[in-house]
């Protein structure tokens, strides 16, 4: 069978399979976890998606142990791999799947930002909310090289750690006609 020119998009663009990815997103989750953050998705169907992202090679198993007779796995979700396109496949891509995968996320985003907003935590972590847009001059060569800045930039945060909140961050770049 050929290899999709669209891998991301057939793994990730999947509404389940994108909620369970952004769940793991910078931390390591047991499927007890994802049923308890994800409480409208059947069991079933959970473990269905679970392990259509094991194989896909986007979530990971780090840990198992046993437990009353059944294993629970620790999972942990490679994040270089989530939300980002290479050129090729975004080439493959058609107009209308680069809308829904630029809608898929937007919607994601919104609802992150309402769960936070209604967690009635919000007020202290402040420091921690922030939303803008800017506008970049940028060669295709800067462009490249201001990926590889900001990736080396928050590597040395991407691994959770005593002490430290979950903030996620969302970027967006799009060329401008």
């Amino acid at each position: 069978m050929d290899e999709s020119p669209t891998p991301v998009l057939d793994v990730l663009l999947h509404p389940i399979r994108w909620r369970i990815a952004q769940r793991a997103l910078g931390r390591e989750v047991t499927t007890t976890d994802l049923k308890r953050d994800l409480p409208d998705i059947p069991t079933t169907t959970l473990y269905r998606h679970v392990a259509a992202l094991i194989d896909a090679g986007y979530l990971t198993v780090v840990r198992e142990r046993k437990i009353r007779g059944t294993t629970e796995r620790t999972l942990s979700l490679d994040q270089t791999k989530v939300g980002r396109i290479d050129e090729r496949e975004a080439r493959a891509m058609t107009a209308d799947q680069h809308r829904q995968a630029f809608l898929m996320m937007l919607t994601r985003l919104a609802a992150d930002f309402d769960r936070a907003v209604d967690s009635g935590d919000l007020q202290p972590r402040l420091d921690q909310l922030g939303y803008s847009q800017l506008a970049l001059y940028l060669s295709p060569d800067d462009m490249a090289a201001f990926r590889a800045g900001f990736t080396k930039l928050v590597e040395p945060y991407l691994a959770e750690s005593p002490g430290k909140d979950r903030v996620v961050l969302s970027t967006f770049s799009l060329p401008d006609s």
